[in-house]
């Protein structure tokens, strides 16, 4: 794991939920939950079905001039 990530506390706000391994698969995909202390920036198509990106995002860089305490959440 990265430096810069750490294990996220038991009140995660994923923890629990399942991400499926690709559009259309039953796969599902094997992740560590990590602190929400870091702010990303992707770029992503507009087209979202109940609330998932239809195409894959893409990762452009961290955002270090950002914390985290100012982006709003993801709405389910």
């Amino acid at each position: 794991m990265s430096q810069r990530l750490h294990p996220a506390d038991p009140d995660h706000p994923w923890l629990g939920r399942r991400f499926s391994a690709g559009w259309g698969t039953h796969g599902e995909l094997e992740y560590h939950h990590v602190r929400p202390d870091l702010v990303a920036e992707f770029l992503a198509d507009s087209a979202v079905d109940e609330g998932v990106y239809r195409h894959p995002v893409r990762f452009r860089r961290l955002r270090d001039d950002l914390p985290a305490g100012q982006v709003q959440p993801f709405a389910d």
